[in-house]
């Protein structure tokens, strides 16, 4: 394994694969995310699903590209071995941007949280699904880091949805 080559090409040749895979678990989130976005003060609100919706699906749609393509392309040059910090990491840069530029689309420091949080969480999880496409990991180290940090990440999407309801109120 120590001669295998893991070039930036081969790397980058891996992203259209793995964003493909998230694609379809990417469809019934977008549509749990415009769901969840409905909910407020008069219990749901359809004005509420697409006004607080697209942001939302902005976020998924930057947690995918963060943990899918972004941490795979620069993996050798994002600190940490375990892909699903890489993954938080990179996702915390490309979530940090993203609410820099939608700011003021997004209700109060909750939402701004959520999105935060449910971005980086996307990110973490789809980072971490890179561990079978490369020569760094072995088998046992892959399930050791998903028994890690799979309760992690269902923690951050389970906290992240709670404040995006939270944040309609």
């Amino acid at each position: 394994m120590r001669q295998v080559t893991f070039s930036l090409y081969e790397r980058f040749i891996l992203t259209p694969v793995e964003i493909r895979m998230a694609l379809k678990p990417a469809l019934m989130f977008a549509l749990a995310v415009f769901i969840f976005s409905g909910f407020g003060p008069g219990v749901f609100s359809f004005a509420g699903v697409w006004d607080r919706g697209r942001p939302a699906f902005f976020a998924l749609i930057t947690g995918i590209l963060s943990g899918a393509l972004a941490t795979p392309v620069l993996l050798p040059h994002i600190p940490f071995r375990q892909f699903a910090v890489k993954g938080i990491l990179s996702g915390a840069v490309f979530a940090l941007i993203f609410l820099l530029l939608s700011a003021p689309a997004i209700p109060g420091l909750s939402g701004v949280l959520a999105l935060f949080l449910f971005s980086v969480t996307v990110s973490s999880y789809l980072a971490m699904n890179f561990t079978g496409a490369t020569p760094f990991t072995s088998p046992s180290g892959v399930e050791k880091e998903m028994r890690q940090f799979i309760p992690v990440q269902l923690a951050g999407l389970a906290l992240s949805s709670g404040l995006w309801i939270y944040s309609a109120f």
